[in-house]
């Protein structure tokens, strides 16, 4: 694996941004940045050794081993800035579990190959029973991030079904949602169980959660910005990804990283529900 710069935690004012112009390092390879939230594990974080982790890191790291002539560089980004980020040139792309949405289609281009696949759960504190479907959650708060894929889902329901549903928003960082469940100021959040698990052990905190079926299946990509440049760059990009997809990478990926549960492919995401 070839040795990753280092990690930079950026506080992104706009006026700050420096367009991400193609630079080498010093084996001559082009230097890519690449923008990840850094604060939602196990998808992605930043260890205590300052290292950025997490499966979309390793799956970008595992395309860095395929192409030679490129060097990702891991720069992780509140996900309140993290597309103005890129918008403004602070990074090539952002690898953050991004789901495919077709606003964002319009907007970006995303990589034709995805990486993951994945479903969302309502998460609740431990013990309820008055929570089973989105239809429960008439009449009570739930937390959601600002941009996030669940949020937009859960926006889309409402409009659609003219559910009674409060949105208390917040930064998108899981720990904040969570702990708005455990004061009892709302009544649930949007997530991926996996990664809301994850952290509630981290915090001592009790919490269930209930796949919502209403909702749909996601599949997950990289982004980058709609440039000619950031176009021939997911096109290189999407070619390591099919080979990683089917030399079974992925799937040995996402059991490293989703505690022994392959989400690689729609068919395995549904096989693992």
């Amino acid at each position: 694996m070839k040795k990753l710069g280092s990690i930079a935690v950026l506080l992104l004012v706009a006026a700050s941004f420096g367009f991400a112009a193609p630079r080498r390092d010093a084996g001559g390879n082009r230097v890519i940045k690449v923008g990840t939230e850094g604060a939602y594990p196990p998808y992605n974080y930043v260890t205590e050794a300052g290292e950025a982790d997490g499966y979309d890191v390793a799956v970008v790291r595992a395309v860095d081993e395929l192409i030679p002539e490129l060097e990702f560089e891991f720069i992780p980004t509140a996900w309140d800035g993290i597309f103005v980020a890129l918008e403004g040139g602070a990074f090539n792309l952002i690898a953050s579990d991004l789901a495919w949405r077709p606003e964002r289609e319009e907007k970006y281009y995303l990589s034709t190959v995805p990486y993951l696949w994945g479903g969302t759960q309502i998460v609740y504190k431990a013990g309820r029973r008055d929570i089973r479907s989105l239809t429960d959650l008439n009449g009570k708060k739930v937390a959601a991030g600002v941009g996030t894929n669940t949020t937009t889902e859960l926006e889309q329901y409402i409009a659609r079904t003219g559910a009674r549903i409060e949105i208390v928003y917040t930064d998108g960082n899981i720990v904040n949602a969570l702990t708005e469940i455990e004061t009892g100021r709302v009544d649930a959040t949007l997530s991926s169980i996996i990664t809301t698990q994850l952290t509630a052990d981290s915090l001592g905190y009790k919490i269930e959660g209930i796949t919502a079926s209403e909702l749909p299946t996601n599949s997950i990509h990289l982004l980058f910005p709609k440039t000619e440049e950031g176009r021939q760059l997911r096109d290189r990009i999407d070619g390591a990804l099919k080979t990683l997809l089917d030399n079974g990478t992925l799937a040995a990926l996402s059991k490293e990283y989703f505690f022994g549960r392959d989400y690689s492919t729609r068919e395995a995401l549904e096989a693992n529900r």
